[in-house]
């Protein structure tokens, strides 16, 4: 998974975006008495964030905003004046550019395709419009995320702005050659990680059944480069096989050490199922 960079622009700036339809429907006057305080409250999310104090900060907003007076109002100005309005939707696709190479931050399989509220907006109403809190994401995850917010830490959401999960590998694979050469994957923290890192990055490969959808994206790769690999196995045999492998394995880990390219090719490197021939019957 890729970290997006951050937006560049401020609520400050959504709001201003959103104005002319903000006016149209009466609210202009509404949310500018909310815009002091909308400004107040993304420096705190930006630096709590900073500090990897997010979810505490959140759980203190969650007391203040889940039943504010005005939610339908931030919720009906993201829906129609951000999303649905052209000044407002050049900053929504904006927010889809910042993706790294167009895909999602959360699996880095699909493209990201629709925006995600972090902090949910029915829960979080006064972060509707926060740059910060809006994340481009892909169909799939948006769809298993929801509008969930779990107070557990060890269950809190990564966020793709402020989480940086390294570039020390935590992402695994082994080829099981009983079932055909099926691509295996796990999510193992270094032993580096505080314990509530280690159990949130656990946590999310779980709930976005990313161990599945790498081992179907990993079937569609063996296919691609069988007739590749058992032209070098041919010619030049496992060990230079195996030198390959890892040479490709390389160069993915340069791009994301943690991407499912990586631990397969790597894993694919370690397999003596692979290396004597196990491609022949993919």
């Amino acid at each position: 998974m890729l970290r997006p960079t951050r937006p560049p622009f401020t609520v400050q700036e959504v709001v201003a975006a959103c104005s002319a339809w903000l006016k149209k429907y009466g609210y202009a006057d509404r949310v500018d008495e909310h815009l002091l305080g909308l400004v107040a409250l993304e420096d705190g999310y930006r630096e709590a964030g900073n500090l990897g104090i997010l979810h505490s900060f959140l759980l203190g907003e969650l007391i203040n905003q889940r039943n504010h007076q005005d939610r339908a109002m931030f919720e009906e100005a993201y829906g129609q004046a951000l999303v649905g309005r052209a000044a407002g939707r050049k900053l929504y696709d904006a927010l889809q550019a910042l993706a790294a190479d167009t895909r999602c931050p959360l699996c880095g399989v699909q493209a990201v395709a629709q925006v995600d509220h972090h902090a949910p907006k029915d829960k979080f109403p006064l972060l509707a419009l926060t740059p910060l809190n809006l994340v481009a994401v892909c169909g799939t995850c948006n769809q298993t995320k929801s509008n969930t917010f779990d107070p557990e830490p060890i269950r809190a959401e990564i966020h793709p702005y402020f989480d940086d999960l390294g570039a020390e590998r935590w992402l695994f694979a082994h080829i099981d050659g009983t079932v055909g050469g099926v691509a295996v994957f796990q999510a193992k923290a270094p032993g580096t990680w505080p314990l509530i890192k280690a159990a949130q990055l656990r946590h999310h490969f779980t709930k976005y059944h990313l161990a599945d959808r790498y081992r179907d994206e990993a079937g569609h790769a063996l296919s691609m480069r069988k007739r590749k690999d058992t032209k070098v196995l041919d010619e030049s045999g496992p060990e230079v096989l195996r030198d390959q492998l890892l040479t490709d394995a390389d160069e993915y880990a340069h791009y994301n050490p943690n991407g499912w390219q990586t631990a397969l090719t790597f894993a694919l490197a370690r397999s003596s199922w692979y290396l004597n021939g196990g491609m022949r019957g993919i």
